[in-house]
């Protein structure tokens, strides 16, 4: 657009709340219709990112791990065979050191920056800073608003779009497979345990998208069938300290049980607590996330966890996805897209040792 015809962030709130914003990628704002969300690039004002004769690219992290550091060594060989510099940062959990990362960076004339913070609520002040320097931004995993209200680009799930898609496939092999045979007309047999973590599903509604398939795809399930059960932060400890209750309370008169989770913890944890309980693997189907070759290989080897249906998630593929973003807008001027979701990788025992081949091929499980 013309340079005069740019709306600022605060004309652009005001017209988004209006209804009458129109994205644009290269004015920088764009609406993302599966989150409902407008996204926010500051495009218009990126300085010259080869203004100094190189280019440095930089992921302020909030932790490493099994998950991040398969990414940020990715995402850093991606920009580095392009010539560019590359700079991780590990806050290790601490909100001042993610912040005083996200400082240096803007103080050493960084050009673009992938940010996951320890607490959403600090991207506001860290995109501000971000966008008076004039620098790139995307966001990966954990998604947020500046201070308009506005996301800013994102790479990562579009979780609620994942966990609906699995669970529909869950409903349908249910349908499929006799697992509703026994089911009473009034579902009083049956339970739907939702594993809830709130501060992720408060960001991410994985948990939502899978209780909305299943009343979609059953609409006479009554709402006494599914049991939201809040398991703090989602850790195994937290799963072992519901699950377990919540067995002994309904388990007298259900036969038939589905078990879901956002967090990756009760494929693990969950299958001892069963296992523990006494369930017939036949009795159950577990959804939830499948991101390390842990869970593959319970899968491969354990016929307890047959029944399960996951979100396959590769956090490798994603750092070279940012990598080729990023390299795509420095070299091409081409804006970073408003979200770049992952794709869509149901995994089951049938499918669990390609997805472990092609992810994790350093723990290939036989």
């Amino acid at each position: 657009p013309e340079a005069g015809a740019i709306l600022t962030e605060a004309e652009a709130a005001e017209a988004r709340d209006a209804g009458t914003l129109v994205g644009d990628d290269y004015a920088g704002y764009n609406y993302y219709e599966s989150t409902d969300t407008w996204y926010y690039s500051n495009y218009p004002n990126y300085k010259d990112f080869k203004e100094d004769g190189k280019v440095k690219v930089a992921f302020v992290c909030k932790f490493s791990g099994s998950w991040f550091t398969p990414k940020a060594n990715s995402l850093g060989e991606t920009v580095k065979a392009a010539g560019y510099e590359y700079l991780f940062v590990d806050a290790n959990s601490d909100e001042q050191a993610w912040i005083d990362g996200v400082e240096n960076v803007i103080n050493q004339d960084f050009d673009v920056v992938v940010l996951t913070p320890p607490n959403t609520a600090l991207l506001a002040d860290a995109i501000a800073m971000l966008q008076d320097a004039g620098m790139a931004y995307l966001t990966t995993d954990d998604p947020g608003p500046d201070v308009e209200g506005f996301y800013a680009p994102h790479y990562g799930l579009d979780d609620y779009y994942l966990y609906n898609e699995c669970a529909k496939v869950a409903a349908e092999k249910m349908k499929t497979n006799g697992f509703m045979d026994v089911i009473a007309d009034d579902w009083s047999n049956f339970k739907l345990i939702i594993m809830d973590s709130p501060s992720v599903e408060a960001i991410h509604k994985r948990d939502q998208g899978v209780e909305d398939a299943f009343r979609a795809a059953f609409p006479d399930m009554p709402d006494d069938a599914v049991v939201w059960l809040d398991c703090g932060a989602g850790l195994q400890a937290d799963i072992n300290n519901k699950l377990a209750p919540a067995l002994n309370l309904y388990g007298a008169d259900t036969d038939k049980w589905v078990f879901a989770s956002g967090t990756g913890s009760s494929s693990i944890a969950g299958a001892q607590i069963l296992k523990e309980y006494g369930m017939a693997a036949e009795d159950f189907i577990l959804i939830d996330t499948c991101g390390a070759p842990d869970t593959c290989q319970l899968m491969l080897n354990d016929a307890y966890a047959a029944s399960y249906m996951l979100v396959g998630l590769a956090s490798a593929p994603s750092g070279v996805g940012m990598g080729e973003i990023i390299i795509d807008l420095v070299e091409n001027g081409t804006p970073i897209p408003c979200m770049s979701p992952y794709d869509l990788i149901i995994v089951d025992k049938d499918s669990a040792q390609a997805f472990t081949e092609a992810y994790y091929p350093d723990a290939l499980v036989s």
